[in-house]
C-alpha cells in the first residue's frame, strides 16, 4: 500500500512539476493505443482496486491498471493535424467538413466505408459514400466527448463540444 500511494504522489508531483512545460497527458495501452488528456483541464488520478481512473473537467476513462503500458507528458496536441500530403491518387479525400451537426467527406472512392467511433472503439454510425464520392455522418444526437472517424486507411480523432 505503501509503494501505491509513494508511486501516485510521485505521479501527481511530477504532473505538477511538467504542467508548464508539457500540454498533454498520454496513457499509453499495451495494446499500443492511447489515450489523451489536456493538462489544463486538471486530470485527476486515482487507483481505485485494480483500475486507474482519470478525470479531468471534460473527460473520464477508468482503465484495468494492467492494460497501462505508461504515461507520457507530450507537446504536442493530439486532435491536431500536423503534416498532410496531398497526392494525385484518386483515392485521397479532397475535403473534410466538421461541424457540431456533422462531417461530410467528398473525393471518396463510390462505396467506401466511413465509420464513428467511441474512443473505446464501440462503433456508433456508418456511412457509405454516394456515387459522387461523399459521406455524411450525422453527429447531432451525439454527447459531448472525443470521438473517432475513420475512412478508407485514415483516421482521425475530433472533440464534440
Amino acid at each position: 500500500m505503501k509503494k501505491i500511494l509513494f508511486t501516485f504522489t510521485a505521479f501527481l508531483l511530477s504532473v505538477a512539476l511538467h504542467a508548464g512545460e508539457r500540454s498533454i497527458l498520454s496513457v499509453l495501452m499495451k495494446d499500443g493505443t492511447n489515450i489523451c488528456f489536456y493538462l489544463n483541464e486538471r486530470p485527476l488520478i486515482t487507483f481505485v482496486d485494480e483500475d486507474v481512473m482519470i478525470v479531468s473537467d471534460t473527460e473520464e476513462a477508468t482503465i484495468p491498471r494492467v492494460s497501462v503500458e505508461r504515461f507520457e507528458f507530450l507537446d504536442a496536441m493530439p486532435t491536431s493535424i500536423e503534416d498532410v500530403e496531398m497526392t494525385d491518387d484518386k483515392t485521397a479525400v479532397s475535403h473534410v467538413e466538421l461541424s457540431d451537426n456533422g462531417v461530410s467527406i467528398n473525393g471518396l472512392k463510390t462505396d467506401s466505408q466511413v465509420r464513428l467511433y467511441t474512443l473505446s472503439g464501440k462503433q456508433l454510425a456508418s456511412a457509405t459514400a454516394n456515387i459522387d464520392g461523399c459521406a455524411y455522418l450525422s453527429l447531432q444526437s451525439l454527447p459531448t466527448g472525443i470521438y473517432l472517424i475513420t475512412y478508407n486507411q485514415t483516421t482521425f480523432k475530433f472533440l464534440k463540444r
